[in-house]
């Protein structure tokens, strides 16, 4: 939805794939807002699941494991994938350039970058970290089970104040949205390494402290949902106004920004433990072609885009078309191939 919204908003980014000239403030509203808490919850749901794991296989087996999963499809997709992702800028600008002279010269030069394949080798290397520091740790230190523990405020006030710190850090250089290559090695938002880190790190302490199962946390959806809302409308008449540039506007912007993001985290996790928390064959089958769906979406999402682009229809119905059959056509590939496939089974 992000991306296929990020082609109709006002005032599209200037390199995206694929811009349309049919455009609606309404999927900038759309952007704004799901941008905000979207990379921070899949890092926190790869922190709450570390430990489990790295007790279960061990530092090895979790290494080993995390290369098949993770380390192989990051580099594949950095060399293979993103690559034609990155040509459908020029391809939807009319530049003459084919694409195998594009793969040789442009992309590994001015129009290097990883596509939604950054993630992969920024969470590869996280968990590295985790397995050297937990494989340092003493044995009864590595046993020790989940204690539940209901969270204090500061938990959630730390989490704020570390990340927007961070933010404020980096702004005299960098804004939330701006990007930034670290050599070949990582494409990231120089602004948000702390929202990646920090919510990972509460993925683990949230686990431990075996929230939302058993006698664990459970958030209440009341007051996390309208305290989401509310920073929502804040950050989002704020960002309004256009993108921050000023010290002071970016300060402002990384407060919002981090109350917004943790609030519409635990919110959407009170939500989901209400209406997706079952084991139907629906529940089941998204879950298990989830990674398939992230891995081959753009592959599929910005060459539709660049196809309907003439289609007289309103923003919405493109939007709409964009979604349905992106999700339909990905989720197809992941089941039928992706985890159909020998080897490629093992990865997804």
């Amino acid at each position: 939805m992000l991306h296929a919204a990020i082609t109709y908003m006002e005032f599209a980014p200037d390199w995206w794939y694929v811009v349309d000239s049919r455009r609606s403030l309404l999927f900038t509203a759309i952007v704004l807002l799901i941008d905000v808490p979207l990379m921070p919850a899949l890092f926190f749901v790869a922190g709450y699941f570390a430990l489990p794991s790295l007790q279960r296989r061990g530092p090895g087996g979790f290494v080993r494991e995390k290369i098949v999963r993770l380390g192989i499809p990051w580099v594949i997709g950095v060399v293979f994938l993103a690559p034609p992702a990155a040509y459908m800028i020029y391809v939807s600008r009319d530049v003459p350039m084919g694409y195998l002279e594009f793969w040789k010269t442009d992309f590994w030069g001015p129009m290097f970058q990883q596509s939604v394949y950054w993630f992969l080798g920024v969470l590869f290397f996280g968990f590295l970290l985790v397995a050297w520091m937990w494989g340092s740790q003493p044995e009864p230190v590595r046993a020790r089970e989940p204690r539940p523990e209901t969270p204090g405020a500061w938990v959630f006030a730390a989490v704020v104040a570390g990340t927007a710190a961070w933010a404020m850090v980096e702004a005299p250089v960098a804004g939330l949205d701006d990007w930034r290559h670290v050599g070949w090695l990582f494409v990231i938002q120089p602004a948000r390494l702390a929202f990646y880190a920090g919510y990972f790190l509460l993925g683990i302490y949230a686990e431990r402290r075996a929230w939302f199962g058993g006698a664990g946390y459970r958030p209440e959806l009341g007051p996390w949902g309208w305290g989401s809302v509310i920073a929502g409308i804040v950050y989002l008449g704020y960002r309004w106004e256009g993108n921050p540039t000023t010290y002071g506007e970016r300060a402002v912007a990384a407060v919002l920004f981090a109350t917004f993001c943790l609030t519409a985290l635990i919110a959407g996790i009170a939500v989901f433990q209400r209406v997706a928390d079952g084991t139907g064959r629906a529940w089941r089958h998204l879950a298990s072609n989830a990674y398939g769906v992230y891995y081959v979406h753009p592959l599929i999402l910005y060459p539709l885009a660049y196809a309907i682009r003439d289609f007289g229809a309103p923003p919405i119905v493109k939007v709409t078309i964009l979604i349905v059959v992106t999700l339909g056509a990905s989720v197809a590939v992941s089941a039928l191939v992706l985890r159909r496939l020998p080897g490629l089974r093992r990865v997804f």
